[in-house]
């Protein structure tokens, strides 16, 4: 997933430029066990393989980064230095297992099968980073965004449509059992 801050809000970026955030799921055991240089080096891998899948959605992505946090002596930190991982965010986010959204009990069934802000409970609703689109505060508040819609619609605030959602709701309820 990757999303672009300034597109939605142009003053969190220097005019004609965007601040791009992209992960990917992935989990702890990938990480364990690795040298401090094996650590970075894979780091360095997986942040090449993300740039190279997002070059294809912005072409020149690479070449046109400026700027990259934290900033070392020479002015541009490795890119190592921007990625975060399972271990990360354990260690900083204080996540079981370097959780950062929703906690699995085995490989989901992508992501249908994380929570929706719609519950088998009527009128309870979920949002937050272990609901769907996940982690992050984009995500979060998509999340916010959703629900709020959602429980618009189901007060009758806002213009639904029932047989989509009901099918809906029974296809999400059929996908979560099965996760």
């Amino acid at each position: 997933m990757a999303t672009t801050t300034a597109s939605l809000d142009p003053s969190l970026a220097p005019d004609g430029r965007h601040i791009v955030h992209a992960f990917t799921p992935d989990w702890v055991d990938a990480w364990q066990g690795l040298s401090p240089s094996d650590y970075e080096a894979e780091k360095e891998r997986v942040a090449d393989e993300i740039c190279a899948r997002l070059e294809s959605v912005f072409p020149g992505l690479r070449g046109a980064i400026e700027f990259r946090e934290p900033m070392s002596s020479s002015g541009v930190a490795p890119l190592s230095h921007l990625v975060g991982t399972p271990r990360t965010h354990r260690r900083y986010l204080n996540r079981a297992d370097g959780t950062y959204g929703p906690i699995p009990s085995r490989r989901p069934l992508g992501m249908l099968s994380m929570p929706f802000n719609t519950t088998d409970i009527d009128g309870l609703y979920c949002v937050g980073d272990s609901t769907f689109p996940g982690q992050g505060v984009n995500a979060v508040v998509f999340s916010g965004f959703g629900c709020a819609h959602r429980v618009a619609v189901d007060l009758g605030m806002e213009k639904g449509w029932p047989v989509v959602d009901a099918a809906y709701k029974g296809l999400l309820s059929l996908v979560r059992d099965r996760s």
